[in-house]
This record gives structure tokens, C-alpha cells and sequence, in this order.
């Protein structure tokens, strides 16, 4: 089989090559690794297909001096379109996503430590500075269900 495969020529082998790859980018659930070699691969296929007398090792240094920049540019296209997307780390932590929200002061214990009123529910807050109850705080950090929050600037 790889006989037949290597008579057939390197436009061939680069075509399956490619194929191959992309097929394992299917297996691999998204992580875009192989999609990045495949486009590597396809270069020298393309390259075969408008010139079939071009040697292997010529055929081959074209792929491997490819992977570095189709890798390069992958890994940028997939960063960026990622972006926006929040961080898995996140997912079960609902604490961690109120980062960024405001609430407003229910209870304020001792002022630096009470609760705080988000939508229908209250969570437990630290500050730095003391708080009354009404105040308006934005919500800075989290750990575990205890929010960090400092005092707004938009006023009770």
C-alpha cells in the first residue's frame, strides 16, 4: 500500500497527507493543532500538483519550513476568535462571573464585611473600605462565594 502510494506521487501523498490530518482535527474535538499542520501539508501538494518532477526532499523541506508560520498563524486566528469567549475555568463558578457586575450593600456587619443584594439572591462581601447598607459597590474578585467588591463611583 504505501508502494502504491509513494509511485503514485507526492502530490498524492500530500493530498491524503493533508486529508489525513484534517481527519484527526475532527477526532481531536476542535483543538486546531492539526488543522494547522494540514494547511502545512496542503502547500505541498498544491506545489506537486503544478510541478510533479519536484524531489522529495525538496517536497518535504517546503512542509517543514511551512509548519512554523502556518502554526504561527493558526494559533493567532484561533487566539483572536477566542477572545471573546469566557474562560472554561469559569463555567461552574458563579461567583467568578459577577466579576465586573454592581450590587448594592443589604447588610453591612461591621463595614468591611456583609452582604450584598444582586437580583433575586444576597452573597457575602469584603471591602476595604467601610461600607453602609445601600451603598453601591462593584463586584473586583472573587474566592469561593465571598465577593470582593470596592465602592462604586456612581453613588447609593
Amino acid at each position: 500500500m504505501l508502494d502504491l502510494l509513494l509511485n503514485a506521487g507526492p502530490f498524492w501523498v500530500w493530498l491524503c497527507a493533508g486529508g489525513l490530518l484534517l481527519a484527526l482535527e475532527l477526532l481531536a474535538g476542535g483543538s486546531a493543532f492539526f488543522l494547522c499542520i494540514s494547511s502545512a501539508a496542503f502547500i505541498p501538494a498544491l506545489i506537486a500538483l503544478v510541478r510533479p518532477d519536484l524531489p522529495w526532499l525538496w517536497s518535504l523541506l517546503i512542509f517543514a519550513v511551512l509548519l512554523f508560520p502556518a502554526t504561527f498563524v493558526w494559533r493567532r486566528f484561533i487566539r483572536h476568535h477566542r477572545a471573546g469567549e469566557r474562560p472554561e475555568a469559569a463555567l461552574n463558578e458563579r461567583a467568578g462571573r459577577l466579576i465586573g457586575t454592581e450590587a448594592v450593600v443589604k447588610e453591612d456587619g461591621n463595614g468591611l464585611k456583609g452582604r450584598v443584594r444582586i437580583g433575586d439572591s444576597s452573597w457575602p462581601y469584603e471591602c476595604d473600605e467601610p461600607l453602609r447598607t445601600g451603598d453601591r459597590v462593584k463586584i473586583i474578585g472573587a474566592e469561593g462565594i465571598m465577593l470582593h467588591v470596592e465602592k462604586s463611583s456612581g453613588g447609593p
